[in-house]
């Protein structure tokens, strides 16, 4: 049982210049496409770590993203 709890609950190291998905919000009216509409966003590249589980995320060309 700790083995499972461990493997399901660790958390996860991000670093700058990793890639990750942004999650989408669903208060977006503009995308909400009922229950088959995606629920992540394009790859972003982490630039910077402001504290833990909070990232600056910039698009694969370069181009930084404002604060939500």
């Amino acid at each position: 049982m700790t083995k499972l709890h461990n493997w399901i609950f660790c958390p996860r190291q991000a670093r700058t210049s990793d890639l990750v998905l942004r999650k989408i919000e669903v208060s977006d009216l503009t995308r909400a496409r009922g229950k088959l509409a995606p629920n992540w966003e394009d790859p972003y590249w982490i630039i910077d770590i402001v504290r833990e589980g909070t990232y600056r995320l910039a698009t694969i060309e370069g181009e930084q993203l404002p604060r939500i």
